[in-house]
């Protein structure tokens, strides 16, 4: 460095610490598979490959491997200020991190470029990847738009080091590179910058090392599958110890599973000979088999999102426009009156629900207006005992943002269009974990700029709330969970009044709740202290076995799973089971199965509690 020099240490790596990355896996997974999505080809899905080799390639000297690549690197990783707290002894084997993509362009353009002040110069992935640090030439619909990300790889360096070999599509070029960020430091009396290179040099400038005799020797000494294949390959020597397989997985997933699900992205795992391929057919198999997922409710999720992948934009329910240049608000008069109580109905029952939301970008200026907009897909879960929303811009989540209050209602916002995707690209964060309506880049440069944003933020929670609005007129059901009159039947006949519709299977006044699947040809009616399963009068045919569960009627959640032994157990008293024209094949806890033997069958239970509302639930 020279005397006048400002001193300045590289702090990028602190735009990576979130709550929403919850570790340098996170981080390292979340912008690696960026970037590669970034450079895709657009031939096909992208394919990103993980792999770990905690030791030397068989038949590869490790003592040989620290001289060809970080021999004249040691001296400044062992110097008092390099900022390296838990460097390895460099007696250590170079264990790796191997991250490789395909369907990718590579770092294309001119290795020669050093500085792009020139307006009219041509994009250059090469020099903005090797020569810059929060500064970008990325396009606007890009997922990245801060410069930053590629720092998390030499973040995830024990020695804050990275090496990459690119293929280029373009002209076929292979160049290897490398470089290390350190802490300003001195090494024999002089005083060094932080961020060092390996490769050729000419004067000052660092070029890349293209002798194929030397890649293919890199290659092999790390396992690499580049060689004569358009992409990237990074290396990551000594990585950190945190980076494992479970948790590349989880980041993954996390993070990517939208495109994932639409075909868009492949990832392969490799880590101490055990092997994962997440892709749209394989993600759910992955999902089964491990006990965290159920946990975090990723199967729900994933349904959620294949569904949603599916919805065509014709079957997506169209709300109106707001009034271009004043602030957009989410309110009724943007739904088609007609259909309003229909979809509250269809919301209320548990359908899942798509929606078209049309927004304009107004540029600050106003000379741009872009009618743009986003999709939302919507569905009720009881499982979930909190609300859950997503949000996603171009297939990569922004896992802290959330606007839900609704527990167990799960939502999805998908951003795909071009214009509201560079809109919200710029108001987010380095990491791209959040939309800040309020930083100054992104106020500057639109008219209503935060309004827009909290229009979009704000839309699963108004959708909701617009939905669940009460309906007009009477509702009896109201207050059954603190008032319940049941009416006396007569004699041992069947409670009178009318029967359960499809729509609600609810009998009024009896103190049970009664549920059954639309469209079936059998017949439940309440009785005191139970029920009666029989078959409907119309019907032609009846299942040969009948499995049938029960449960006390809940204030919220599932009353199945919900269910105890200390509420009842149908195969002790007081419950009591008569079944005429069936055999009964299986009673226990709250689980009665039947086999049919008449057409005209009957199968009565009773002895529950009288001041308690019943849920029945029949398969078939």
């Amino acid at each position: 460095m020279q005397p006048g020099e400002m001193n300045v240490d590289p702090i990028e790596g602190e735009f990576f610490t979130t709550e929403a990355l919850r570790s340098i896996t996170d981080a390292l997974v979340r912008e690696s598979i960026q970037n590669s999505l970034d450079a895709a080809d657009g031939g096909g899905p992208v394919t990103v490959r993980f792999s770990h080799h905690p030791h030397p390639i068989a038949g590869v000297d490790a003592d040989e491997l620290r001289r060809c690549y970080i021999d004249g690197l040691a001296p400044h990783l062992c110097s008092r200020h390099a900022g390296l707290p838990e460097a390895p002894p460099l007696i250590e084997p170079l264990s790796a991190m191997v991250i490789e993509d395909y369907g990718t362009r590579g770092l294309q353009g001119d290795v020669l470029q050093y500085d792009d002040l020139d307006e009219d110069a041509p994009k250059n992935d090469f020099f903005y990847f090797w020569r810059n640090i929060g500064r970008t030439q990325k396009e606007l619909t890009d997922l990245g738009r801060w410069g930053l990300g590629k720092t998390v790889f030499q973040a995830a360096s024990r020695i804050n080091t990275f090496f990459g070999l690119t293929v280029r599509r373009d002209d076929g070029r292979a160049c290897l590179m490398g470089q290390s960020v350190l802490k300003i430091h001195k090494l024999d009396g002089a005083r060094y910058a932080p961020y060092g290179y390996f490769g050729l040099f000419r004067g000052h400038l660092a070029l890349p090392v293209e002798d194929p005799s030397y890649h293919a020797r890199f290659s092999r000494h790390f396992s690499l599958d580049r060689i004569g294949k358009p992409g990237l390959s990074v290396l990551i020597p000594y990585p950190d110890k945190e980076i494992h397989l479970r948790g590349c997985a989880a980041a993954v997933i996390r993070h990517y599973f939208f495109p994932i699900l639409a075909g868009q992205l492949v990832v392969e795992l490799s880590f101490d000979g055990k092997r994962v391929r997440l892709d749209a057919a394989s993600l759910d198999d992955y999902l089964k088999k491990s006990q965290w997922a159920e946990k975090q409710g990723l199967p729900g999720l994933m349904g959620l999102a294949r569904w949603a992948i599916h919805q065509p934009l014709e079957r997506c329910i169209q709300l109106k426009e707001p009034l271009v240049g004043k602030r957009p608000k989410l309110t009724e008069e943007l739904f088609d009156a007609e259909q309003l109580d229909a979809i509250r109905g269809e919301f209320a029952v548990g359908r899942r629900l798509a929606f078209r939301v049309p927004v304009a970008v107004i540029k600050h200026d106003g000379a741009q207006t872009f009618h743009t907009g986003f999709s939302v897909f919507l569905e009720r879960d009881e499982k979930l005992d909190r609300p859950e929303d997503h949000f996603i811009r171009q297939g990569i989540t922004i896992p802290e943002v959330s606007s839900l209050k609704h527990k167990g209602v799960r939502a999805i916002v998908s951003i795909a269009e071009s214009g509201l995707s560079a809109f919200l690209g710029d108001a987010e964060n380095p990491a791209h974990t959040q939309w800040e309506r309020n930083s100054k880049k992104f106020k500057s440069r639109y008219k209503l700029g935060p309004a827009t944003l909290d229009y979009v933020k704000t839309s699963p929670r108004e959708l909701v709330r617009i939905l669940t609005q009460p309906q007009k007129g009477r509702d009896e059901n109201l207050l059954k969970h603190i008032f319940a009159v049941p009416l006396e039947p007569t004699g041992n006949a069947e409670t009178p009044g009318r029967q359960p519709s499809e729509k609600e299977n609810a009998l009024p006044g009896s103190g049970e709740f009664i549920e059954l699947e639309p469209g079936s040809y059998l017949q439940l009616s309440a009785v005191k202290g139970g029920f009666r399963l029989s078959r409907r009068t119309r019907a032609t045919q009846v299942p040969r076995l009948i499995t049938q569960w029960i449960a006390y009627e809940v204030r919220s959640g599932n009353p199945f799973k919900k269910y105890t032994p200390l509420d009842f157990d149908v195969s002790r008293e007081p419950i009591q089971i008569r079944s005429e024209g069936a055999r009964l094949k299986l009673c226990k806890e709250n689980a009665i199965q039947i086999e049919v033997v008449r057409s005209d069958f009957r199968l009565t239970v009773t002895g529950f509690d009288t001041r308690r509302d019943l849920r029945v639930r029949t398969y078939p």
